[in-house]
């Protein structure tokens, strides 16, 4: 079980951030599957598009990732190049803007949060008084 652990990370992780021995163990992986292999690379790739700083750099590395996985053997990354590929204008958008949603993703956990520690509110009024009191507002 701890080895599984190893492994996923080596493999989910940057590799210039892992150490030495997790480099080692992703590599073995890579060599081992040529599945594994596959999605490694994939990942690693759409990790240099969105890398991308601007407008005409995202267009083309976009470009290039979606011609080289959207036909690809390995079914997951054909999937993944399809669905990108539906919304590419919203995905280069994204890539070179400098918004994020991180702050709302936050405030809609804490009310989700708090929604499931009430057991659920009979009376909306104190639910949304809570709501106030927990968010700051």
């Amino acid at each position: 079980h701890h080895h599984v652990r190893v492994i996923d990370r080596a493999l989910a992780c940057r590799p210039e951030a892992l150490a030495l021995e997790d480099r080692e163990v992703a590599h073995s992986c890579i060599l081992e599957d040529s599945f594994t292999r596959d999605l490694y690379q994939g990942l690693q790739h759409i990790r240099y598009v969105l890398k991308a700083t601007c407008d005409g750099q995202a267009c083309r590395r976009l470009k290039d990732w979606l011609e080289r996985y959207q036909f690809h053997p390995c079914g997951p990354l054909a999937k993944i190049a399809k669905a990108i590929r539906g919304r590419e204008e919203a995905m280069r958008q994204t890539i070179v803007s400098t918004l994020s949603n991180g702050k709302m993703e936050g405030t809609n956990n804490k009310i989700k949060l708090i929604k499931r520690r009430g057991y659920g509110y009979r009376n909306l009024e104190r639910f949304f008084l809570r709501l106030r009191l927990e968010l700051g507002r």
